[in-house]
């Protein structure tokens, strides 16, 4: 067993996978309804990346804490892979947000250096991601969808301000619990996005 990871805080890593893919779910059946077929695709592509990311991190926790081994590989794919991944989800919502436009009247510490832009790419995808959702959610009077995004970008914002400094087991639950709230909102802002345009379409 790893004296760094204990088990309990290796599963709750899984807990922001689980969440993000139920939102994800219910983003890609938004899309479906409101937009074209290339934003569909650009949702579930970039969908795709950012889970297998977030969980081949996740996978390698727990394979390293039952002292299985260290596949280190697997902890560097997250960041190879969730930057592209939320880049591609915002270009989705960025084309649905395009097209919402058209009918609307006049009136986003130690780390290797080559990590940084993925991280910079990642982080400012993902806020503009959420930041764009949250602005159509306004938009289409789906407003506890809209403030329930917010308060999941605070929740991003809130694991910003915590990078860095030393990883104390209780910092990293604290983290961890930080994560999985912001991603469990993103999934229910989600839901709420695609009921209140299916609630529309009827």
């Amino acid at each position: 067993m790893s004296e760094t990871h204990s088990l309990g805080l290796v599963l709750l890593d899984f807990v922001p996978n689980l969440a993000f893919l139920v939102g994800a779910y219910f983003l890609v059946r938004w899309v479906k309804l409101t937009s074209s077929r290339l934003s569909v695709v650009a949702m579930i592509a970039g969908s795709a990346l950012v889970f297998l990311g977030g969980t081949l991190k996740a996978t390698w926790k727990l394979l390293y804490t039952l002292g299985i081994g260290d596949f280190w590989l697997l902890s560097e794919l997250q960041f190879i892979l969730l930057a592209p991944g939320f880049l591609t989800m915002l270009a989705s919502v960025l084309l649905v947000l395009k097209q919402e436009r058209k009918s609307w009247k006049p009136g986003s510490l130690a780390m290797a250096p080559w990590k940084i832009p993925l991280l910079g790419t990642m982080t400012l995808s993902s806020l503009g991601l959420q930041g764009i959702l949250s602005y159509i959610a306004f938009r289409r009077k789906a407003y506890l969808a809209a403030t329930i995004y917010i308060f999941a970008i605070l929740c991003m914002l809130g694991l910003a301000g915590l990078a860095g400094g030393e990883q104390t087991i209780a910092r990293q639950w604290i983290e961890e619990s930080i994560n999985a709230t912001g991603q469990i909102a993103f999934a229910l802002g989600c839901y709420l996005l695609y009921s209140r345009a299916e609630m529309v379409r009827e």
